[in-house]
This record gives structure tokens, C-alpha cells and sequence, in this order.
């Protein structure tokens, strides 16, 4: 039987995982070589990324990174790389709450000049974002990190010194540490039996492109409508991506309508603040859930991004949070295995300080969306007037506005962090 051993391994290769990698062996390889641990990495996907034509059409799955997950995507080099017309920056954001407008008493607005950034974020294509990590490390010069994709893991066993992941065509991979970046459905938190705490809203994510009538002016909009919230959000090609949440029924309804009849329910529900909308793309719907497990790591092994945490899009932080995950994992342990020759990369208490760094920050967000998607989408005529006099009174606050802005962009609580990536 066939047998591989790694120091490190990561079970899911989307773009968390890869990050992981990426950062853990650059971390590793810019240390003096004398002193440079001999890490063997692997990261175990059923299938590598498909091709992508330089003239595809916009992919609907675009996510949306705030200025750390930038830098954190820069440190592991996939940023460079990113073809400039499948990422758009992103300047200032509106929020309303519907009934008001835009720029009325019942929104907030935050503008890059503001705090002398030169954007708030960017609106990337996923499919992309992901081709160009793995295709760094494929093609790296550096041996350390292995791309496994020969088949999907079927058992998963704990021994004194290591885990071991069976395949499905029968190889064994047996690690030091296990880490599970495998998504919400995570195939290494059941294999773990890990307990969580989660809900699923009856809402689903209804994604698609638009053309608009005015420009979307390098901003990103965003309404709360009684039953979700909807956000226009650009494209570097001048259209908008669209994510509108709303019950799972409405979703598949909408979903079915013909191009002009959802087109005109958008511009509706969107305030008609870039104009009549024109449907450029199918449509697709995406359950949501919220879900957080109680532990991330343990002796051998560490859960990162969607695995451990899963939150409301209405943000967009979803991406982000797995991107600071990748990173403090990542650099928790290059800083432990740099301390010694003999230093193990799955001791549970050296993992135990990524877990300190990261679930309290996690818990946060996703309270925080909870709480936002609670009010807005409130029965009580009363809370949401209440909620969208808030937003009113918040823009008028500067001091309060910019805390707000900080937690947004990521870059509050990890500065050294990224000084160190």
C-alpha cells in the first residue's frame, strides 16, 4: 500500500488552504538556510482548478477582499498574478435601509479619502483568484508544498504521532497535522466529530450580473429590505454584481422570471439608485447558514475558514475572516517550527494559540452579522425605523463611523500580523 508522510497536511484546496500553504513555506523559505526546517507540505483536492479563457464572461462567484486580505494575498503572491480586469476596487459603500434612499437620514456611507486609502476594497473573481495560487505552487521552485489530486479522502485514523487519511483509491497520508479547509460541509470536522453550533436561515443568495442605466461610480450599494438585504457591487467591466438574499422561496421564484420582470423588481428593490437594471447573466441561488465550531484545533489538528466559521454574506466577510485564519495558522506555526529543529507542528498547545488569535475576532463578526441581519429583517415595524435612524446617526458620528470602517477593511486587530507576512 502506498504511503506518503507529510509534516503538514491541508485537506481542502480552495482559496484558504492554498493561502495557508502558500504563506506557511514562504514564511519557512526566507529564514536563513542554515536554520530553514525541512517541512514537507501537502494539500489534498479531489480536482486542480479548471482552465480559464483570458475572454470569459465575468464568473457569478466573486468575492469581495478588504485591504488585509489584499496584503495577505499579496504575502502568498497570488495578488500579482490576478489578471487586473477580473478584480474592480471599490472607493466608497452605501447602506439603506429601504423606504429611505441612498444619501437619506436612514443610511451610512463610508469613502476611502476618508481615511487617505486609496480604496476600500475590491470585488475579485473567485475562480481566478483561486487558479493563480494553485498555479504558483505548482509551478514554485520550492519542493516543500505537494498537490494531491488523485482522489477525494475516504477514513480518517488518529495515532500517538500523527494522523492518517486514507484515499478512496486506497494510498495512506499520514501527517503531523491535519488541517481541515474543506468548506462549510467539512469532510475533516465530521471525520473529527467536532461539535457545533449553527442555524440555517431559509434564505438563499441569489446571485447574478447587471448593466445599469448610470455608472456605479466605484461604489459598492447595499439595502436592507424587509426580507434581506440586496447590494449592487462593481465589476470591473462597468456592470454590478448583484447578491440578493430573501427567503429560499422568493429566491427560486425570482431565480424563474423572465429577464425584464426580474430586472424591473431589482431596480425596485434597489432604490433606482444606478438607474433601470438590464439582466446580462443567469441567475443562481446559494443557501445560507450561519454555523461556528466550538474548537478549532486539538492535538494534530487545526480548522480554518468556512470549516469553523460560517457567517451571513451581508458583508461580505466571509472570505476575509478565512484569509486572517490562513494567515495567523500559517505564521503561528513558521514562528514555533523556527524556534527549534524539534519543534512539532501538531502540538496541540503551540495550535491552541492560533484558536486564542482567531475565534474571539470570528465570534465578533458573526455576532455582529447576526445581530444586523435580525434587526433589518425585523417584523417590528418599530426596531428597523429605530435601526435606520441608527445608520442616520452613526454617519454624523466621525469617531464612531471610523472604528467601523477599521473592523471593515480587517486591518484594526492585525497589523502585526501582516508586518510580519
Amino acid at each position: 500500500m502506498i504511503q506518503h508522510d507529510f509534516d503538514v497536511l491541508i485537506v481542502g484546496g480552495g482559496v484558504t488552504g492554498l493561502v495557508c500553504a502558500s504563506l506557511l513555506s514562504s514564511l519557512l523559505a526566507n529564514h536563513r538556510p542554515n536554520h530553514r526546517p525541512r517541512l514537507r507540505i501537502g494539500v489534498l483536492e479531489a480536482q486542480s482548478p479548471r482552465p480559464l479563457a483570458a475572454d470569459a464572461d465575468t464568473d457569478l462567484r466573486v468575492v469581495a477582499i478588504a485591504p488585509a486580505g489584499r496584503g495577505i494575498l499579496e504575502a502568498a503572491g497570488a495578488w500579482q498574478v490576478l489578471p487586473p480586469g477580473r478584480r474592480a476596487a471599490y472607493e466608497r459603500m452605501r447602506v439603506w435601509q429601504a423606504g429611505s434612499t441612498p444619501f437619506g437620514s436612514g443610511s451610512i456611507g463610508f469613502d476611502a479619502a476618508d481615511s487617505g486609502a486609496p480604496e476600500l476594497g475590491h470585488i475579485v473573481e473567485h475562480d481566478w483568484l483561486r487558479l493563480g495560487l494553485w498555479t504558483s505552487l505548482a509551478e514554485s521552485a520550492a519542493p516543500s508544498v505537494t498537490l494531491l489530486t488523485d482522489s477525494p479522502p475516504a477514513g480518517l485514523r488518529r495515532e500517538a504521532s500523527a494522523m492518517v487519511v486514507e484515499l478512496t483509491g486506497g494510498a495512506l497520508l499520514r501527517t503531523r497535522l491535519l488541517v481541515g479547509a474543506d468548506g462549510s460541509d467539512s469532510w475533516v470536522r465530521e471525520q473529527l466529530q467536532l461539535p457545533s453550533t449553527g442555524h440555517d436561515y431559509a434564505q438563499s443568495a441569489l446571485v447574478t450580473h447587471v448593466s445599469s442605466e448610470r455608472p456605479h461610480g466605484r461604489t459598492a450599494w447595499q439595502c436592507f429590505t424587509p426580507s434581506g438585504p440586496v447590494a449592487l457591487l462593481p465589476l470591473a467591466d462597468g456592470r454590478s454584481s448583484v447578491v440578493w438574499s430573501c427567503p429560499a422561496a422568493d429566491a427560486r421564484e425570482r431565480a424563474a422570471l423572465a429577464d425584464d420582470e426580474f430586472a424591473a423588481r431589482l431596480t425596485v428593490a434597489t432604490g433606482n439608485v444606478l438607474g433601470n437594471l438590464r439582466a446580462t447573466a443567469r441567475r443562481h441561488a446559494v443557501p445560507l447558514a450561519a454555523r461556528h465550531t466550538h474548537r478549532y484545533t486539538g492535538s494534530r489538528f487545526a480548522l480554518i475558514g468556512d470549516a469553523a466559521h460560517q457567517i451571513h454574506p451581508l458583508a461580505g466577510q466571509g472570505i476575509n475572516l478565512g484569509l486572517l485564519d490562513a494567515a495567523a495558522l500559517a505564521e503561528t506555526l513558521a514562528a514555533h517550527l523556527l524556534a527549534t529543529r524539534l519543534a512539532d507542528p501538531g502540538d496541540a498547545l503551540v495550535l491552541r494559540r492560533y484558536e486564542r488569535r482567531r475565534k474571539g475576532e470570528n465570534l465578533l463578526t458573526l455576532a455582529a452579522m447576526e445581530g444586523l441581519h435580525r434587526v433589518f429583517t425585523s417584523d417590528s415595524s418599530l426596531l428597523t425605523r429605530l435601526a435606520a435612524a441608527g445608520l442616520g446617526v452613526i454617519d454624523r458620528l466621525p469617531l464612531i463611523k471610523g472604528l467601523l470602517a477599521d473592523q471593515a477593511t480587517g486591518l484594526h486587530r492585525n497589523r502585526e500580523l501582516h508586518a510580519r507576512l
